[in-house]
């Protein structure tokens, strides 16, 4: 336990000192009043006697209870505080969640969502992002260590594309939320390349922190139905040359599987088919054991911690409230 302010104390002490020694200097044994002779028949009664051993049980109380409740408002004047210095565990990953929202994956991405949010509960320390596609890459979660943010943009993410097939014409309808930014002019659907290229740029020190362990967790069924500005093999090979590791999920309907396959492999990845039941299961356990380190830097908190100086203030106040009183001073 630590004093923010310990100069408080010593002034505090002192004022104590101070008053103790001017109170003892002007004390006096006589302060006025009417003299009685021929006392010593009173002072022998049992009730006199009585009365004095309470009279200085009350007197010695008053006193301690006055210095106490004194010090103890010094002491909290003085503002005690609890410094608490712990290593905390940093994993030294990133990894980024990017989706193909076309209609056609909607099966699969609803419940990759579910599997994501439990998956992002269990990890600590590590970054997460989300990039959705379908004519263009929007990214909907920057890459944050703000889990309750991302799982609760999974969550919208999942609630929108269910909401796709309930449709309410009297309004609540949140089912194109996934469209917003994704659907451009340029034509065609389902850009493949485009979309893992703009996950992998999404990566925000992709060229200033070189030693963080990347990876891209890649739902799609490959079915290009356009032109993209990048195939899937160059960014396949983008993702290789920055050592962002690509984790893809396909369904049974996956296009061009073989092809598809191989260029994923070659990021030092892995691909998954949901024609496996435990395909979503296998890829995320995958994901946990691949690169995991991790570095350890000291976090410092500061806690105020007056609970028992209000205690004994509190305490102290209340047995010279009730000293006083009996003394009648």
């Amino acid at each position: 336990m630590e004093l923010t302010y310990p100069l408080a104390v010593y002034i505090g002490i002192a004022a104590v000192c101070t008053i103790f020694v001017f109170t003892l200097w002007n004390r006096k044994k006589y302060k006025g009043g009417k003299r009685a002779a021929n006392t010593d028949f009173v002072r022998k009664l049992p009730a006199y006697k009585w009365m004095m051993i309470e009279y200085q049980f009350l007197r010695i109380f008053l006193v301690a209870s006055l210095i106490v409740s004194i010090l103890c408002s010094v002491y909290l004047t003085a503002k005690p505080i609890q410094v608490k210095t712990v290593a905390k565990e940093i994993h030294n990953r990133d990894i980024m969640i990017c989706f193909d929202v076309s209609t056609s994956l909607d099966e699969v991405s609803t419940e990759l969502c579910d599997k994501l949010i439990d998956f992002v509960g269990e990890l600590h320390g590590e970054r997460f992002g989300v990039t959705i596609f379908n004519c263009a890459p929007v990214q909907i979660v920057p890459l944050t260590d703000d889990y309750d943010f991302v799982i609760a943009q999974l969550t919208r993410l999942r609630d929108s594309i269910e909401d796709y097939y309930s449709y309410d014409f009297v309004g609540n309808y949140d089912g194109e939320w996934r469209f917003a930014g994704t659907i451009t002019n340029v034509g065609g659907s389902s850009l493949i390349g485009d979309g893992l290229a703009g996950a992998l740029y999404n990566f925000p020190d992709l060229d200033d922190n070189p030693d963080r362990s990347r990876m891209i967790v890649f739902v799609t069924d490959n079915d290009l139905m356009g032109d993209p500005i990048v195939s899937v093999e160059k960014a396949c090979q983008l993702c290789e040359t920055h050592d962002v590791k690509v984790f893809a999920l396909a369904p049974d309907f996956v296009m061009d599987e073989a092809n598809y396959r191989r260029y994923i492999e070659s990021t030092g990845g892995d691909y998954f088919n949901t024609r496996d039941s435990r395909a979503m299961d296998s890829m995320l356990d995958k994901i946990e054991r691949t690169d995991v380190s991790a570095s350890y830097t000291k976090v410092t908190t500061i806690t105020d911690v007056p609970d028992e100086g209000i205690i004994a203030l509190i305490v102290g106040v209340a047995i010279y409230t009730v000293c006083a009183r009996r003394l009648r001073l």
